[in-house]
């Protein structure tokens, strides 16, 4: 009798913020994945490279994932996504007409850029045009950030795009059914990244300029006691008090709420009038209130779904630093963990 011993695929994804580092290890069994390792690390000082450096190695080892290759990513308004149709052509060829028609397909300039694409459908009988996620992005923004890991000593295995990513990790954690539309809401430190998909659509992704650092100063000015743990302060927060904090991140609440608003009518007028939005968040929402409190904005009957893959996946985790309600926050990681596998 002869046995085979398969090792579990193995997916390790690194998401490096600027004020802390989120590692995230998955395991592939089957059409399954079971989370075995986390690290969440804060940077330190002034998130100088000696900070940032620390912070990865920690998350890393805080994962069990220490000297593993990574899945890393690049993100930011300078990055083009879009899904574009092109008469079929041989694999090799799509790149080169990418960059012909680069100005009018609306991407980088070949001398500038690095550009990347992949066919999503093939032409068939009923359409002749293949259609291609292409995705491209400054040349010198890309080096930046691979010198950047090669200098912390971390073996880079892909790196991804943060909108891709998110999506990834928001549809695997969702099971995303045919005729719903995500419209993903992620909180980052200092922006927010806002991505939207559905099967009728492309991937439509953009970028606020406000996170949690804009909610944390807004308490924290209109609360003076709250200290520097924003979480523990809101947890004792009581119910009287919280109409004063959602009054105090009015402001902030709205220019989210009338960004989603605007960006989802683009999108059903554009592309896919039919499906039905499905909200969700994740990323830092340590104000455990802005799901609700956007919703509200919205006019929805209901706070936007919590992404947390920690509560929607199997887990296996051993004992680390990281706060078990700190899921949200490995949206990214989890994405990039996805793509490892």
């Amino acid at each position: 009798m002869n046995f085979r011993f398969f090792r579990a695929a193995r997916g390790v994804g690194l998401d490096v913020g600027t004020a802390s580092v989120k590692a995230l290890v998955l395991e592939g069994h089957g059409s399954g994945v079971t989370v075995v390792g986390r690290g969440l690390a804060a940077v330190e000082g002034d998130g100088d490279f000696t900070g940032l450096r620390q912070a990865v190695h920690t998350a890393l080892a805080d994962a069990g994932a220490t000297g593993e290759p990574v899945v890393a990513s690049i993100g930011g308004p300078d990055v083009v996504i879009r899904v574009l149709s092109l008469p079929p052509v041989p694999k090799d060829k799509i790149l080169p007409a990418l960059e012909l028609q680069h100005r009018e397909l609306g991407l980088l300039t070949p001398r500038e850029a690095v550009t990347d694409a992949h066919v999503l459908r093939k032409s068939t009988k009923d359409v002749s045009a293949n259609e291609i996620l292409s995705v491209s992005l400054p040349k010198a923004r890309l080096e930046e950030r691979m010198r950047l890991l090669r200098q912390m000593a971390i073996d880079v295995r892909i790196l991804d795009v943060e909108p891709l990513a998110l999506l990834n990790a928001a549809i695997q954690l969702t099971s995303l059914e045919a005729g719903e539309l995500l419209v993903l809401l992620t909180v980052g430190e200092q922006a927010s990244a806002l991505c939207l998909f559905s099967a009728e659509g492309p991937v439509v992704a953009r970028y606020l300029d406000v996170g949690a650092d804009a909610f944390a100063n807004q308490l924290q000015s209109t609360f003076p006691g709250s200290g520097n743990s924003m979480k523990d302060f809101l947890r004792k927060l009581p119910p009287s008090d919280i109409a004063k904090a959602e009054a105090a991140c009015r402001d902030i609440v709205d220019r989210m709420a009338e960004d989603i608003r605007l960006s989802l009518t683009f999108y059903r007028t554009e592309y896919d009038r039919e499906s039905l939005p499905r909200y969700a968040i994740g990323g830092s929402v340590e104000v455990p209130y802005i799901g609700r409190w956007v919703a509200d904005r919205l006019g929805l009957g209901a706070p936007l779904e919590l992404m947390d893959p920690f509560k929607a996946v199997e887990a296996s985790l051993p004992q680390t630093g990281a706060d078990p309600a700190s899921g949200p926050m490995f949206l990214q990681a989890f994405g990039l963990a996805l793509r490892g596998l």
